[in-house]
């Protein structure tokens, strides 16, 4: 099976959470984080107080914030993936990128297991937890983890 990294364009932090919400309610995606920050793009721009039979595209540059949602998917899931993402998506252009990649036996396992079964289980709840930094003295890591050093 190929796997993928994935990458989904949105103009608003609120509206990537939508975006990445519906997808993972589907099990199309692991989930990850919304990366944002300032972005240039060149646009092709149709400027409206022109009349409609005088217009000419522009190209100009555009400033803004953006944010992307930076995931992992697997091959039979990207047709669906992109039909939702653009569906949820507020943007005119949903811009979703797939990175083929390789992956080692931790990432594959968890990703099939992400997966396993995702026709016939109903939609992930949230829990209400978060996730919690905290110092283990070194002889303590055996104990509470799957493997160590």
């Amino acid at each position: 099976m190929q796997y993928y990294q994935v990458f989904i364009s949105s103009e608003q932090t609120a509206q990537a959470n939508r975006i990445l919400d519906a997808l993972m309610a589907k099990q199309l995606i692991l989930g990850g984080p919304v990366i944002g920050g300032p972005a240039k793009f060149l646009w092709n721009f149709k400027d409206s107080a022109v009349p409609e039979g005088m217009r000419k595209h522009k190209l100009l540059t555009l400033d803004q914030d953006y944010n992307y949602i930076v995931s992992y998917t697997r091959e039979d899931l990207k047709e669906e993936l992109v039909r939702v993402a653009e569906a949820t998506s507020l943007e005119e252009v949903c811009m979703i990128s797939f990175l083929p990649m390789e992956l080692n036996e931790s990432l594959r396992n968890l990703l099939d297991a992400t997966f396993e079964g995702r026709e016939d289980s109903a939609a992930p709840e949230p829990v209400d937890a978060v996730a919690a930094l905290t110092f283990v003295p070194s002889a303590e890591v055996p104990e509470r983890t799957k493997s160590s050093f």
